[in-house]
Order: structure tokens, then sequence, then C-alpha cells
């Protein structure tokens, strides 16, 4: 079960899980108190979603809500799931693992948000997700050759031939004004170079953040997506969660892990959710999939599972195209 990063954000994303989940207004106060500000209202302001600072917490709100009325809806899933998160979805994917209270997960989000939204401001930087050209297509090798040719960091590799090239803004324009050959080179409207150094003021705050949180020995299984590999427990989450901050994302590790660990499995990308199951129906036509982006969507996730005779759900889409979540 994967929860998505951000670029997946659009106003009035809580809405339609106000009414669907049980008990949803009264946690939803809860976690704004935690952010610090009305998560409901906030997802309404598309000026807001467009602030890494509003979008990150609304962001990890929305996939657990999703998770919720997932977990009322299959309770015979709860324990047998397989978790992910692309960046700050890392957050929302270890509260449903179990190391995270719901709570903590959107505070903390709150933190990263805002603390990566004020080192955007240090400096000019960007991003740009880099791909293969349709015609005479460079390779994986190429590719990331080309971007650090150009004095960019790959800050996403996202599997399905993307990646997301970050670093200074006038590099990363000078990258998409003339891309080598066999390469497409699209900017990405993003507040600066996320899962670089670029993002290393942030990482004290957050550090101070998440060492005040209380980490759980966790209910169902993690998966990093710096590594693709199993989170060995609390403080190993808690390191990898201040890591992440600065280093490449390694969704296509994560991909490769979920193949090995549960081949046939159902993914399920929480919301907001879509562009996740279309990468992955697009590199794996053959895998079972749905995305949970509003709640009439949980009748497709319902029928899929008896369908498979399978107890639980588990899943790992690869990242959203064109767009380098963070």
């Amino acid at each position: 079960m994967t929860a998505p990063g951000q670029g997946v954000q659009r106003p009035g994303m809580l809405d339609p899980w106000l009414d669907a989940v049980p008990g949803a207004p009264a946690l939803v106060a809860d976690w704004s108190r935690a952010a610090g500000f009305d998560l409901v209202e906030a997802g309404r302001d598309e000026a807001l979603l467009a602030d890494t600072a509003y979008a990150q917490p609304l962001i990890v709100a929305a996939s657990l809500l999703a998770h919720q009325l997932l977990r009322d809806r299959l309770p015979s899933a709860a324990d047998e799931v397989l978790f992910a998160g692309h960046s700050v979805g890392e957050l929302a994917a270890a509260a449903g693992a179990g190391y995270l209270s719901p709570r903590d997960a959107v505070a903390l989000a709150r933190v990263r948000g805002a603390a990566m939204s004020a080192a955007c401001a240090v400096a000019p930087t960007g991003m740009a997700a880099v791909m293969p050209a349709r015609r005479n297509p460079a390779s994986d090798e190429e590719i990331v050759a080309a971007v650090g040719t150009a004095g960019l960091t790959v800050a996403n590799f996202n599997g399905s031939h993307q990646f997301v090239a970050a670093g200074p803004a006038d590099r990363v324009e000078a990258l998409a004004d003339a891309p080598p050959p066999g390469i497409r080179v699209s900017p990405l409207a993003v507040a600066g170079a996320f899962h670089t150094e670029a993002m290393a003021p942030a990482v004290a705050q957050f550090a101070r953040a998440i060492q005040d949180v209380r980490l759980a020995e966790p209910a169902s299984a993690l998966l990093g997506n710096g590594e693709g590999e199993p989170v060995a427990g609390p403080e190993d989450l808690r390191r990898r969660l201040i890591t992440q901050i600065t280093s490449p994302v390694r969704w296509d590790l994560c991909a490769q892990a979920i193949a090995r660990r549960a081949p046939g499995a159902l993914h399920i990308e929480l919301a907001p959710a879509g562009p996740l199951t279309r990468l992955l129906q697009r590199a794996r036509p053959e895998a079972r999939a749905v995305a949970l982006g509003v709640p009439e969507d949980l009748d497709r996730v319902l029928a899929e599972a008896a369908g498979s005779g399978l107890p639980a759900v588990a899943g790992m889409p690869e990242e959203r195209e064109l767009v380098g979540a963070r």
C-alpha cells in the first residue's frame, strides 16, 4: 500500500472523506491542532496547496483518511500489508504500518514542509523530469550521466525510465532549453531542489521534531524509500526520515523489492491517488492496482480483494508521471 508524495494535491481533496470515514471531522480537527492550521479550509485554498508548508501535511492527512476507511471496511488486511511512501508519503506509510500515530504523522509533515519551504528561500533551485525521447531514446545510464554533466543531481529515481533532476535553477533551465540527444526534459513547478543538499537547512529542525515523537514497534512491514529495504525498527525509521530530506528517493529499488516480496499482490494507492497507479500499469500491465482517490473507489478495492482470494492487500506502485514528489 503506497502513499504518494507532493505534487498530487488538489483543492477539496479532504472533503469527500469527511462524510465517508467514521469520526473524520473530529480526527481532522485534532490533526489541524497538531498542524497549527485548519486542514479542511486550507485544503480548499489553491494558493495554500501550492505552498510546501501546507501541501505536505494535507497530503499526509488525505492518505491517512483513505487508510482509515480501508481498515474499517477491510479489517482482514490490516496485519499483512506492505507499506511504502514516496518522500513525504513515507510519513503516512509509517503511520499506516504502526510506527507513528496519525496525529504525529501530520504534525511532522507540517514541520518538514515548513522547514523545506524555508530552505527553498536560501537560493534559487528547481527540478525537472528527465526521460528518454520518444525517438532514439537514451538509456537510463545515459540519462543519469547527462544530469551529472549538467551540474545537477538525480533527486528521484522513479523507475520506468523516469528521473527527476534537481539543483540550481539556472542549470535546470539550461538543461531544459538544450536537452542532450535522446532525452526529454520537463521543468517542474516546485519551490526548490528537494532531496538534494539544497535542503540541508531543513534537516536540523525536522530532526529535533522527530526526536520528540514516540515511535512504536510496527504492526506491518515498511520499505524505506531511500534504499528499497525493509525498515528495521523505530530508530532505523527515525534515521531514514531525517536523511531522506537530502537524499535521493530510490523508488526504482522499492519497485524491485515489492516484486520480490509480494508477487501478484493487489496494489493500493492511497489518496490523493491516480498518477502512481497509471505509472504502475504502464510499467507492469499485468499488475492488479486500484487508486483510492475518492471513497467510492473502495468498492473496486473490495471487489479486487474478494476476487483474489487473498486476505490482505499490498503493493508498491511507481511514482507519478512528470512529477518529482517530495
